[in-house]
């Protein structure tokens, strides 16, 4: 099985397209989240938090091997700690969206500590996008996962990333010895190496396959059917398994039925 965990659309990249891109790639499922709700989209719709997260729910309903994530807006007037926290207990969202770069918000506990309160509650994790800017520096994503310990955090690269990653792996493994937070990273724009020293630094449990669909456009899914041939040629079979399905299936508590 093959799960994709890093994937977006909106009014310009519909989520026909991310289906056709999981049929093609054989991916059985990805999980995808509107960017038609980001702040800085260069063009998308800026739609408000429920009615993208409700567009979200309806793509996946259309297209079976879509998973929907729910994108949180906080700090906008749209978007309530109450409304999130019954969207999650209702609907069938595999995990909260947090994407400081492209909704332009601080990763504060006072801002998001209440929403991450209720992730206890729901048992959902966090997709926590990652970019180059100071709002994602690896202490400042370190003292927000301590704060919030009993939530998982996936940590997913967007593009031109390669220093941060760097950053973040060193820093979870230090979290791991500390045992203080339970953080993750995803595989988004990294080669095979890449991908095989994270696994070797972490250990086949914190590293989870995502590639940010379709961020490569028409070459996203050779370039990704590619990488996978090299990872399963490479890696061991029980890491290659945990890395592209089992860590998925675990973390989200995803059906592959459903």
């Amino acid at each position: 099985m093959l799960i994709d965990i890093h994937a977006h659309f909106d009014s310009r990249v519909p989520a026909a397209r991310l289906a056709t891109y999981a049929g093609v790639a054989k991916v059985d499922l990805a999980l995808i989240s509107n960017r038609d709700a980001a702040s800085q989209p260069l063009g998308a719709a800026d739609l408000d938090e429920a009615a993208a997260n409700e567009a979200t729910l309806a793509a996946c309903r259309e297209h079976a091997r879509l998973r929907p994530v729910y994108r949180l807006r906080p700090g906008r007037i749209d978007s309530s700690h109450h409304a999130v926290a019954g969207a999650l207990a209702s609907a069938p969202f595999a995990a909260l969206l947090l994407s400081p770069t492209e909704n332009d918000f601080e990763l504060s506990d006072e801002l998001l500590g209440t929403y991450l309160g209720r992730l206890i509650v729901t048992h959902h994790p966090v997709l926590l996008s990652y970019t180059a800017d100071r709002r994602c520096d690896p202490a400042i994503i370190y003292d927000l996962a301590r704060l919030n310990p009993r939530v998982p955090f996936v940590l997913c690269a967007g593009e031109s990333c390669d220093s941060r990653r760097a950053e973040l792996i060193d820093m979870l493994v230090r979290t791991a010895r500390a045992d203080d937070a339970d953080l993750y990273i995803d595989t988004s724009h990294a080669d095979a190496p890449a991908i095989a020293a994270a696994i070797r630094d972490l250990g086949p449990d914190r590293v989870i396959y995502g590639s940010d669909a379709l961020s490569y456009g028409d070459s996203h899914v050779p370039r990704q059917i590619t990488l996978l041939e090299e990872l399963q040629t490479t890696l061991p079979e029980d890491a290659y398994r945990k890395l592209t399905s089992e860590n998925a299936l675990r973390l989200f508590k995803l059906d592959p039925h459903s």
